[in-house]
C-alpha cells in the first residue's frame, strides 16, 4: 500500500514538530492570573483609563454599587472622584488617579 505525499509530508511534520509543541512552556501569564495581582494599583499603557475602568477599579476594592464619576484635579493631577454605596449603606468618596489607577481618599 503506497501512501501519498500528502499523507507523508503530514506525518512527517506531525514527528518533527509536534513533541517541539508540546514541550514548549507558557512563561507570560495575564496579569489576573498572578499571584498577588492587585486590579486597583494595575497601570495603563500609553493613556489614561476610562471612567468604566475606574468604576471597576473601586467597586472591585470597595464593593456596592457607583453612584457618580466626576473628572477632577487633585494636587495637580487628573483624577476621577468616585463616589459609591457601600454593602452597609455608607456613602464613601474616593479618588482614581488617570494615569496609573491608584485609589486615594
Amino acid at each position: 500500500m503506497k501512501l501519498n505525499r500528502t499523507l507523508l509530508g503530514f506525518i512527517a511534520f506531525t514527528a518533527v514538530f509536534l513533541p517541539a509543541l508540546c514541550s514548549a512552556t507558557v512563561h507570560s501569564y495575564p496579569a489576573y492570573e498572578r499571584e498577588n495581582f492587585q486590579p486597583h494599583f494595575l497601570r495603563v499603557q500609553g493613556g489614561e483609563i476610562s471612567r468604566d475602568r475606574a468604576a471597576s477599579i473601586v467597586k472591585q476594592r470597595f464593593g456596592g454599587k457607583i453612584l457618580a464619576i466626576s473628572e477632577t484635579k487633585k494636587q495637580g493631577r487628573a483624577v476621577y472622584r468616585v463616589k459609591g454605596l457601600s454593602a452597609k449603606s455608607q456613602v464613601y468618596v474616593v479618588f482614581v488617579d488617570k494615569q496609573s489607577g491608584r485609589i486615594s481618599r
